[in-house]
């Protein structure tokens, strides 16, 4: 029996292009949604619905065929199919015996709905108590796609709000953000400001010289970001865009003459610090002498 040899590609956790020696497939995806799939073999493309978990639960190629599946990951689409995208956008094994989670680090089987391997974050780390099962038998409410441990589907899909995907865009020339990502981003921001100053507390306390440095550098980043964000102003498509207005009052420069400084200061009644400043230095200075003199001669 001749071996097929097989080249996989992988887009963070999710099988994006799969090699043969006749043929490539690739999955088309955005923002951990996998939208199409295409051939090849052939220059028709599979349009991809998917659900809550990302699961293929249609697909539109010449007609619309829908997919439905157990709990654990069980479908009802035939198995010789070179769909890819199957169970929370995963791929099945040719063999159809399961899902390799992890880029292949664990064979998951949705048959026995239990893993073919312990997990090594288990029992006392996030695998849970049960070292083979799956999502802690809760398959509706979590998601596994690393196969070593599970999360919830609600954080799993606010993975697009991460402070790691966001704050970098900040650095962008006009940075512009929707209305959930700047809520996202600041909040993400504050409960960084807080870590940073518990850890500034716990380096001066120890006196490690270094740490406080490191910390202070963070603190400086942050303060930078924040007040980037600060300068986002909503607008009437619920999307946060540079303040034009305030980047153009803060960029004008501050003139040293009468011309930059305000009406309130030029009106102002002169100080006794200003008059001083009006008279003339040899004045001052001969003035100065004859109180010298008058001091040392009583």
């Amino acid at each position: 029996m001749r071996l097929q040899a097989l080249k996989l590609f992988y887009k963070g956790s999710k099988l994006s292009v799969l090699h043969t020696s006749g043929a490539h497939h690739t999955v088309v995806s955005a923002n951990h949604q996998n939208l199409c799939e295409t051939n090849s073999k052939t220059a028709q493309k599979r349009l991809l619905a998917t659900d809550a978990q990302d699961s293929t639960v249609a697909i539109n190629l010449q007609g619309q065929t829908t997919i439905a599946y157990s709990p654990f990951g069980k479908d009802s689409y035939p198995l010789g199919s070179s769909l890819l995208s199957r169970f929370t956008g995963q791929s099945l094994l040719a063999s159809g015996i399961g899902y390799l989670l992890g880029n292949g680090h664990r064979l998951f089987n949705p048959g026995i709905m239990r893993f073919h391997s312990p997990d090594s974050l288990s029992p006392f780390d996030r695998g849970g108590i049960n070292a083979y099962a799956y999502c802690a038998n809760d398959p509706i409410n979590r998601v596994d796609p690393s196969g070593k441990s599970f999360r919830s589907i609600f954080k799993w899909k606010r993975g697009g709000y991460s402070y790691e995907k966001l704050a970098p865009r900040l650095e962008e020339r006009n940075p512009t953000l929707s209305k959930n990502e700047y809520k996202a981003l600041k909040k993400s921001i504050s409960k960084r400001e807080k870590q940073v100053i518990e850890e500034l507390n716990w380096a001066l306390s120890t006196g490690e010289q270094s740490t406080v440095n490191n910390t202070i550098a963070k603190n400086d980043i942050l303060q930078g970001q924040r007040s980037k964000l600060d300068n986002l102003v909503l607008d009437e498509h619920n999307r946060y865009n540079p303040d034009i207005i305030k980047e153009f009052i803060d960029n004008t420069p501050n003139l040293k003459n009468t011309t930059g400084k305000l009406a309130e200061e030029l009106l102002a009644p002169p100080t006794p610090q200003s008059l001083i400043n009006m008279i003339p230095e040899d004045l001052l200075i001969e003035d100065m002498q004859v109180r010298l003199r008058r001091l040392r001669d009583g």
